[in-house]
This record gives C-alpha cells, sequence and structure tokens, in this order.
C-alpha cells in the first residue's frame, strides 16, 4: 500500500509494551459501569480512612479521571470506570461493584441495582490497602484487522506479539482535503488478558472492504469528525487513507469469543492519534478515555465554517 505524505518522526522506541483490557474485571452493563463511577466518587469522598486533612482518597476514585467519569456516559455513553489491586497479595485484583465475580463485594440482590442505587452503596468493606489501579475503556479491533506500520500493514495481534512500534498515524496538521502521514511510534498495546464475549460489529463497504471492531471503537466519519462505531449506519461513509469516501453498505453485529486489541501512539494531540486499520481512518484507543471530549467534534477542519465545528 502506498503511503501518502509521510513526514519522518524517527524515534529510539523500538519496541512497545502491552497492557491489558479489563477482562478480569468485566463491565459490559452501562448502568453498573456508572454505579462503579459514581460508587467510587462518593467513597473517595468520605475520607473512610480518616487522612489527615480530609482529602479526596484516589485509592477509591483518582482525582485525574473525575472528568471522563463524570461526562463520559451521561454526555457520550462511553463507560469507563475504575479498577483496582491488592498489593498484600502480589497486586491481585480486588473485585470492585457491579463486575461479574465480585459476589465476595457485592451481595446478589445488588445486582439488579441501577447505577444511582449502586453508587449509594457503602464501602462494601474494601480494605484501605487495596488501591485504585486505573481504568478500563471499551473500543477495540479484532486481532485479524490489519494496521499500518512503516513497513507496510500488518494485524494488530501479530504486531502487539513483537511490540511493534513503527506506527503510521495522520500528522498533526493532517486535513481531510490534505492528509499527510507521519511515523509515531506506539506507547502501548492494550488487549484483553483472557478470551472473552464481545459484541463485535462488521463493516461492509461500497468498495469491498470491511472492518471489524467493538461498538465503542472511534473512527472517522465523513465530516472529519471521530464518533463511535454503534453511531454509524449503512448510507453513511468511512474515510479512506487516501480521503476518499466509502460508503458503508452494510454493517453486521454479531457475538464474537476471542481477544480484542487497541494501542497507543506516542504522540498526543489529537489529529495524530488517528491511524489508519483496513485501509481506514480509525481513532486511538485514547478517544475512549483521554479524549471522550472529541468525540462527534470536528477534528480534520480545513475549510469547515465556523458555525458547523462541534464545540465551538
Amino acid at each position: 500500500m502506498t503511503i501518502l505524505g509521510i513526514a519522518s518522526q524517527a524515534s529510539a522506541v523500538t519496541w512497545a509494551p502491552s497492557e491489558y483490557r479489563c477482562t478480569f474485571d468485566q463491565i459490559t452493563n452501562s448502568s453498573q459501569a456508572y454505579g462503579r463511577q459514581r460508587w467510587a466518587q462518593i467513597q473517595a469522598n468520605k475520607n473512610l480512612y480518616q487522612l489527615a486533612g480530609k482529602p479526596k482518597d484516589s485509592r477509591f476514585w483518582s482525582p485525574v479521571f473525575t472528568e471522563d467519569a463524570n461526562t463520559a456516559y451521561l454526555t457520550y455513553q462511553i463507560y469507563i470506570y475504575p479498577v483496582y489491586v491488592d498489593p498484600r497479595v502480589n497486586y491481585d485484583i480486588w473485585i470492585g461493584p457491579g463486575a461479574a465475580g465480585s459476589q465476595a463485594q457485592v451481595t446478589p440482590s445488588s445486582w439488579t441495582l441501577t447505577g444511582e442505587q449502586l453508587a449509594q452503596l457503602g464501602h462494601l468493606e474494601k480494605p484501605a490497602d487495596v488501591l485504585n489501579d486505573g481504568v478500563c475503556e471499551p473500543g477495540c479491533y479484532t486481532p485479524d484487522q490489519q494496521v499500518l506500520f512503516e513497513a507496510g500493514e500488518q494485524s494488530i495481534s501479530a504486531a502487539q506479539s513483537i511490540g511493534r512500534a513503527d506506527l503510521i498515524t495522520l500528522s498533526p496538521d493532517a486535513t481531510l482535503d490534505n492528509l499527510t502521514y507521519i511515523a509515531n511510534p506506539v506507547a502501548t498495546y492494550t488487549l484483553d488478558k483472557d478470551p472473552a464475549k464481545q459484541e463485535i460489529l462488521d463493516f461492509h463497504m461500497e468498495s469491498g472492504g470491511s472492518l471489524s471492531v467493538t461498538e465503542h471503537h472511534p473512527l472517522v466519519t465523513s465530516e472529519g469528525a471521530v464518533s463511535k462505531a454503534m453511531d454509524f449506519i449503512p448510507g453513511e461513509y468511512l474515510v479512506k487513507q487516501d480521503g476518499t469516501l466509502d460508503k458503508i453498505l452494510a454493517i453486521e453485529r454479531r457475538e464474537w469469543f476471542g481477544k480484542v486489541y487497541n494501542l497507543r501512539p506516542v504522540s498526543r494531540d489529537l489529529t495524530s492519534n488517528i491511524l489508519v486499520a483496513q485501509g481506514y481512518l480509525n481513532g486511538s484507543i485514547r478517544y475512549q478515555s483521554e479524549y471522550v471530549e472529541e468525540l462527534n467534534r470536528i477534528i480534520l477542519r480545513n475549510n469547515v465554517p465556523a458555525d458547523l465545528v462541534l464545540g465551538e
């Protein structure tokens, strides 16, 4: 595949580490995920362990995640939620409320509670030593999806297995009218620790192309915004690597059992977190955690009238 307009941004990074998605503490119900967020925030404000000065207790919920948690589900219907580890037992996972397998911390009757009811539960006997280890993020590729690297395309699972770092993304100044690319090393891969049941959307395109992703995976729209895969409908368009539009003929939803994958490039600006998979422009996993407020906001905005730029 010919790579258009690549600018060099060489890096000493030659191998990219991997981190696990949260199949070990998996929530697939949006109400329970939002409940976990709210539960963690409420407990963080209670100062249950009598910290001096009554600060927010980051062992429940780190303040760095607060803005995303408050907006992600209510505004964008994306659920990110905190996960916990126990340093007393080799940093094993401590399962919080709402997830399968957490009966030790939540009574069976609580499985039917709404998010707000779950948020009002007590601290569920969480030991003081148990720490917030970050948040879980949705939005990934099936393992066979081909991602563009400097030497060409490779399946994301094969690239992850060798820690391949030579990713190609859009350059920071790229627009729909002028798609230029840079070498932009992978910072980390994200994958499921164990195979799990996944809801997959298969896009079938007018050109004969295809793309298989989870429903929250970020894709670039014909207007240059980034939107969740589940928000697209047949008749709309995906953007190809060369900037041309490819009509969606059908989107098939299927249940699939396996591991899914995603990645983060080193760069943090919005535009250079757009990569090429299966020949189409996709957002990196940053759009599922750090950049949730940018979903549906026009990113590739050359010649876009000001009154059409969302969020301005």
